[in-house]
């Protein structure tokens, strides 16, 4: 709910929208709500193909998948201020949804969390998951850990969760491509297709996927807002395995960016 001259009510809670992983549910964020600050309400979005929505064919296409969610983000916030939080490939969900509501000249959220993903610009661009071997994705899985070996060795669960690992592994590949409109040559920037909110980043130090700091510390490019990386004991699944911390993180991030006397300020003009 927004007051008469456009801002957020001070009673307004603050939405924290989560996604989740490939191949992942949001039955992640299950036990979260307790530990957040006061004033934070915690939501989920769960994208199609995944947890409770498993009958549903998951999308292979970046614009199809953001456009039924951008609508899905703003049915759950109601209009109430919101933030974002992804893990892994959640991040690059959030990322593109923050863009699509700008188009749509929605307003934007107080804070977007970035968990276990070096920054999009540099992520490589791959086109062979939908077509890839079984043996190759399950390799894949085991070495980001977070699926237990005895399910991996199933040769049933296997083959239930190959279509939607596939679909989503295959959107993460093809991530570059999608986010060309704000590739730039070197040297040159782009600030208009920048975001404005705050962007706090999740790193586990044992992770592959995000051993190169350069990459992670590239996130700051996608915002005009302050970016703060985060680094944690752990590999691609620390979300988990150093949960407490953070919680701690997020919630001290929150506090300083999401509390209502921080949201009650002017809309930015998304055009300026």
């Amino acid at each position: 709910m927004t007051s008469s001259n456009g801002l957020p009510r001070m009673s307004d809670p603050l939405i924290l929208v989560c996604l989740a992983h490939a191949g992942g549910s949001v039955a992640l964020y299950r036990d979260w709500q307790p530990r957040l600050p006061w004033f934070v309400q915690a939501r989920m979005l769960e994208l199609p193909g995944h947890g409770v929505r498993r009958s549903v064919s998951p999308h292979t296409e970046w614009p199809a998948l953001i456009a039924q969610l951008a609508d899905e983000l703003l049915a759950l916030v109601g209009g109430a201020p919101f933030a974002l939080f992804g893990h892994s490939m959640g991040s690059l969900v959030a990322l593109e949804l923050m863009h699509a509501l700008r188009e749509r000249g929605e307003r934007a959220p107080v804070w977007f969390g970035a968990s276990a993903t070096i920054s999009p610009a540099r992520r490589k661009h791959e086109t062979h998951w939908l077509n890839c071997s079984q043996s190759e994705m399950i390799a894949c899985l085991r070495e980001r850990g977070g699926t237990p070996a005895e399910l991996l060795d199933d040769a049933e669960f296997v083959d239930f969760m190959l279509p939607m690992l596939r679909a989503d592994f295959h959107l993460c590949g093809m991530h570059p491509a999608h986010i060309a409109r704000r590739t730039m040559l070197p040297g040159t920037s782009n600030t208009s297709a920048m975001l404005d909110c705050p962007i706090d980043v999740f790193i586990g130090r044992d992770d592959p996927a995000t051993a190169n700091r350069v990459d992670v510390d590239a996130w700051a490019n996608e915002t005009r807002g302050p970016c703060a990386v985060h680094w944690f004991d752990g590999g691609h699944f620390f979300i988990d395995t150093a949960r407490e911390a953070v919680l701690a993180a997020v919630a001290k991030a929150l506090l300083l960016h999401g509390q209502p006397a921080q949201r009650a300020q002017p809309v930015r003009d998304v055009a300026a």
